[in-house]
């Protein structure tokens, strides 16, 4: 019998007034109580996500959320940037958010919403990120990168979450 693998239902990816945009929702062949394990390992990211080379949990906020470290290595063609974004992490039941601290990272700023609910056959997630560089990128590496580049690990980095939840 063949293995379940990602069910991808939409990815999209948008480059608008140097802005990243990306939405993905897709069906994760593992339990929901695995997947949830795996979403909110902050410091095992680098696993995760292809471009991360490093993640770590540096602290709490004033207000008691995770403050995460990365180190994130984007390539468009010979265009590569190491880039550092600090965020400050939230956990509710079933969703994370996560905003960028700009005065701690390379980014002007951005969010990131995961959302995810158990269902027959796995658990269902919901991905949607933005984000403005710091820095300035070429239009024209912006619009390479954001079609092939990030589409692509977005896809593999739910490909991991699923194979490492089912690993659990």
């Amino acid at each position: 019998m063949p293995t379940p693998a990602l069910e991808v239902d939409a990815i999209d990816v948008r480059v608008a007034d140097h802005t990243y945009r990306v939405h993905f929702e897709g069906l994760v062949a593992a339990p929901l109580e695995r997947v949830t394990q795996v979403l909110t390992d902050y410091a095992a990211y680098a696993s995760l996500d292809p471009r991360i080379r490093a993640s770590k949990v540096i602290g709490t906020s004033e207000s008691g959320q995770a403050l995460l470290r990365t180190s994130i290595r984007a390539c468009a063609g010979i265009f590569c940037r190491t880039v550092m974004r600090t965020e400050k992490v939230t956990h509710l039941d079933g969703r994370l958010v996560a905003v960028v601290v700009p005065a701690a990272s390379d980014l002007k700023g951005g969010i990131t919403r995961t959302e995810w609910r158990g269902e027959p056959g796995g658990t269902r997630v919901w991905y949607d990120a933005e984000f403005e560089p710091g820095f300035w990128v070429p239009d024209i590496v912006a619009r390479h990168y954001a079609a092939s580049g990030m589409r692509d690990s977005v896809v593999q980095l739910f490909e991991n979450v699923e194979e490492r939840a089912r690993e659990r």
